[in-house]
């Protein structure tokens, strides 16, 4: 049996990769959601990593992406409790590490999912795991863009069946934060067509890449 220091040296590496793969492909990038009739923007914000790793540290959560991205993260600045055990860290970090698969693959919007303390009305899912959302909203609860943001990460956990409605994406688009217009097609089911709603929000010629494709 692994003992604690061995147990906190390999959720050291696992925080690290993950860290290093949220930096490069999901931070400072905006994700458009496109299902039905219906849509929604997710970004990554550095502040929300932490939440994600199922792990307790007495850093901000600022520094402590910022160390884990640049593997400056000792083992001594990060622990697991009877709140947050390692089984369900390794689970998390597992996940998180494949956390950018629920913005390139094929995946499932799940409405109103229920966990014993919230109900999130947006999630993302593969089946595998699931990304609960929360609206951007500041400490007193005004919303302050219309962005949805990660909040919790489930692993195996039936979210489905928690879930009051599902509806298989049909488009995913990114682009960098500061852009006007996403720029990059993701995913796309060739059997549906881009609605109206989210067409001036998307560069020109990737709707007419869209509209050949169909």
């Amino acid at each position: 049996m692994a003992t604690k220091a061995e147990k906190k040296s390999l959720l050291r590496k696992e925080i690290i990769d993950a860290a290093k793969e949220y930096s490069k492909r999901l931070a400072g990038k905006t994700f458009l959601y496109v299902y039905k009739n219906e849509y929604f923007e997710v970004a990554f914000p550095v502040d929300h990593f932490l939440h994600l790793t199922g792990v307790e540290t007495n850093l901000d959560k600022k520094s402590f992406y910022s160390k884990a991205k640049k593997a400056q993260l000792t083992d001594r600045q990060f622990y697991f409790s009877s709140r947050y055990p390692y089984a369900t860290a390794k689970k998390k970090l597992s996940a998180l590490k494949r956390l950018p698969e629920l913005t390139t693959d094929i995946v499932c919007i799940l409405k109103d999912m229920r966990t014993n303390t919230v109900v999130y009305k947006l999630s993302v899912s593969n089946l595998e795991f699931t990304l609960g959302l929360t609206e951007d909203t500041d400490g007193q609860g005004r919303k302050r863009s219309e962005l949805f943001l990660p909040m919790s990460l489930r692993v195996e956990d039936k979210s489905v069946e928690k879930s009051k409605d599902g509806e298989i994406v049909d488009f995913i688009f990114s682009k960098n934060a500061s852009e006007s217009v996403y720029s990059n097609l993701l995913v796309q089911d060739k059997n549906k067509n881009l609605i109206d709603l989210v067409k001036e929000m998307v560069n020109e010629s990737l709707i007419k890449q869209i509209q050949e494709g169909c």
